[in-house]
């Protein structure tokens, strides 16, 4: 376990999310970057979905000083008007 989050600092430990909806640029760049303003972030949940539905399970995900990025995977392409939904902790 990570660790407790009580004390002073618990508000630090608490998880970060958002939805994001992939632009027509960012479809043709094959790339999502979406900074979550949480730089010491080491973990991260993502669903993508397509017309409601889960789009895919492989796509590339990565996270590095707070921003999570999403990539194309061997059978996901980033498309305009997936919807992304993250968490990251």
């Amino acid at each position: 376990m990570a660790g407790s989050i009580s004390g002073i600092d618990w508000i630090s430990r608490m998880p970060v999310s958002g939805v994001h909806t992939v632009t027509s640029t960012e479809a043709g760049a094959n790339a999502v970057l979406i900074d979550t303003g949480v730089a010491g972030a080491t973990g991260f949940i993502v669903q993508i979905a397509r017309s409601g539905k889960v789009a895919s399970s492989d796509a590339a995900v990565s996270i590095a000083a707070g921003v999570l990025t999403i990539a194309d995977g061997s059978t996901y392409n980033v498309t305009e008007n997936d919807v992304i939904n993250w968490i990251v902790f």
